[in-house]
């Protein structure tokens, strides 16, 4: 299966205010779900629910202003073990974010709807 990659500028933001976006429970609610829970630390496991469901990764790499990299460790069976990484640059008045899911099994339902509407959160 391939991979799902995004690559999204966000401009007029700094890589230390995108990087804590991504790294805090505050910066990740105000953005992807407001129901955030758990520690943003290496080795540590945040909890993202979305009404009934969810998903639980483990931060596996953090490195400030420029990479983080997680690993779904609870959610839908066929997310188990697959990995999340975004990783920050800076062109020119842009911050641009290279979003990589990876590590699929095979294709599925799943597969298809976080390729067309991951990128809307």
């Amino acid at each position: 299966m391939p991979d799902i990659l995004h690559k999204v500028g966000i401009k007029s933001s700094s890589l230390d205010d995108t990087y804590e976006a991504l790294t805090t429970r505050e910066g990740l609610s105000a953005w992807w779900t407001t129901d955030t829970q758990g520690e943003s630390k290496v080795g540590g496991v945040l909890q993202f629910r979305f009404g009934a469901g969810g998903f639980d990764m483990k931060v596996l790499e953090l490195h400030p202003a420029r990479r983080v990299l997680w690993q779904v460790v609870e959610g839908p069976e066929e997310w188990i073990g697959t990995k999340i990484s975004f990783d920050l640059g800076q062109e020119r008045d842009w911050t641009i974010v290279l979003f990589k899911h990876q590590g699929w099994k095979e294709p599925s339902s799943c597969t298809i709807a976080a390729r067309s509407g991951g990128s809307f959160y």
